[in-house]
């Protein structure tokens, strides 16, 4: 991939700024917009004041993971600014500057509808699988952390639920076990099953009727849908810790677990909130496989 090319990181939270640091390194020129972070004038990056003076004279347009930090996605994720980017206006600008290539992460039917009448190449580099794989570590890690900042005891010798058994589940399921905890993980195929009782957790499916739910001192949720219900709920016992790592909207029934005063916390992007500098360097890293398979230049 040639050096000369020129980025433009629009928005983004601390994983961004790692990511935008490490391609001004290798000698990339970076434009800034959206990221009100200390750059200390380093050689290559460029805090733009406008969107169309970011992108003027960039190759690649990079928006964050997530690019929208609302359901609709009317506004680029910016939680280090207060600048307020429409995802409108940001495609115009990008047409007014004959911008093609972005990359952006959890591309959802507006962007990827947007991207088509605007003419633009967009690819979501959360798609990618070593994204995938990699960013579930350090979300295994954030949940864990969580648990132990919550639970009045160890998570050794702890009765733990991992729900799901995706990338996520893979990596927490080991994680807590490789802890001393109690693991148990709910899944819906039997193929899963088979690797779980191969690697020694106990398997439950959740195609069935799931008993002894009171014995769980914390319930880890890895499946996008509503999986943890009023009836799960009432049947976990009060002081049951319950995380849900699921993205939006969630797989908790939020609203009936305040009403039973259920100790729920939603911990979303964890990667960049507990290990910002790991998680932007996969992200890079991402971005640099995806750019060298095309041959940018």
């Amino acid at each position: 991939m040639s050096e000369n090319l020129t980025f433009a990181f629009i928005g983004g939270d601390k994983r961004q700024v790692n990511v935008i640091k490490g391609f001004a390194a290798d000698g990339y020129r970076v434009s800034v917009h959206g990221i009100d972070d200390d750059f200390d004038g380093e050689l290559g990056i460029h805090e733009a004041d406008s969107i169309n003076e970011a992108v003027a004279h960039a190759d690649v347009v990079v928006l964050p993971l997530p690019y929208s930090s609302i359901i609709d996605g009317e506004l680029i994720n910016a939680p280090l600014s207060d600048i307020k980017i429409g995802v409108g206006e940001l495609f115009r600008a990008l047409s007014d500057n004959n911008r093609k290539l972005v990359l952006a992460g959890k591309i959802d039917e507006r962007l990827d509808a947007l991207s088509k009448i605007y003419g633009m190449h967009i690819i979501d580099y959360m798609d990618r699988e070593e994204l995938a794989v990699l960013n579930a570590i350090p979300t295994a890690e954030g949940a864990v952390k969580i648990a132990m900042d919550e639970l009045p005891t160890t998570i050794h010798g702890s009765e733990c639920l991992c729900i799901g058994y995706g990338r996520v589940g893979k990596i927490l399921a080991n994680t807590l076990k490789g802890l001393g905890a109690e693991t148990t993980v709910a899944v819906r195929k039997h193929r899963d099953l088979a690797y779980i009782k191969a690697y020694g957790y106990n398997g439950i499916m959740l195609t069935e009727p799931l008993e002894n739910l009171e014995k769980y001192d914390v319930v880890f949720n890895t499946v996008p849908a509503k999986i943890v219900d009023s009836t799960m709920l009432r049947a976990f016992r009060d002081d049951c810790l319950i995380i849900d790592l699921s993205s939006k909207p969630g797989g908790v029934d939020f609203e009936a677990a305040k009403k039973m005063g259920r100790n729920v916390v939603w911990a979303l992007s964890l990667p960049g909130k507990v290990a910002p500098v790991t998680a932007g360097n996969i992200i890079r890293d991402t971005i640099m496989n995806i750019l060298n398979e095309l041959s940018v230049t």
